[in-house]
């Protein structure tokens, strides 16, 4: 019989970053507004050995991204609560609470909450990154005021991220 390669994902022998045990309460953690979302960071890229990154986030109705690309990292989204509608590779999707869909890198992607109260999903990226453009963008836009389209482009751009259209919300 063979001897299993240090490459085999399932024997744990090859070499990946080592984890640190975490736990968050419901509402803990750091949260941060990216835009129209208020995005609760559940593993950031430093604790998950950049591995990936791992969020909850809260979008208000009419709210959601622009429609964009992402060069670097692949997109995992799984709805918790509430109605999105999504747009991946020009083919648009209703998300009800337990739908899942994945927006691998490259592809052109967008949602929004088509709903009439707040919603939430679970979003996951693989690899990690994308957690430091959220802090940075959140950092970036006066509350209140709108967001200034050229600097988020040049926020996330550094991430590989590129905006290629306007949000299906609208805002």
């Amino acid at each position: 019989m063979s001897k299993p390669s240090d490459s085999n994902a399932h024997t744990g022998t090859h070499s990946r970053p080592v984890l640190t045990p975490r736990f968050l309460g419901p509402g803990e953690g750091e949260q941060v507004q990216v835009v129209t979302d208020l995005v609760r960071i559940l593993a950031d890229t430093a604790s998950t050995g950049g591995m990936c990154n791992i969020f909850e986030s809260r979008t208000m109705p009419g709210g959601g991204p622009p429609l964009h690309r992402h060069s670097v990292d692949d997109e995992f989204f799984f709805i918790l609560h509430g109605r999105f509608e999504f747009v991946l590779d020009g083919r648009r999707f209703v998300a009800d609470p337990g739908a899942f869909l994945v927006a691998p890198r490259g592809s052109t992607h967008t949602f929004t909450n088509a709903g009439s109260g707040p919603g939430r999903m679970l979003v996951i990226t693989m690899p990690g990154g994308l957690d430091g453009p959220f802090r940075e963008a959140a950092t970036a836009v006066v509350p209140q005021a709108a967001p200034d389209p050229a600097v988020l482009g040049r926020i996330f751009g550094r991430h590989g991220i590129e905006f290629l259209g306007p949000p299906l919300g609208g805002h």
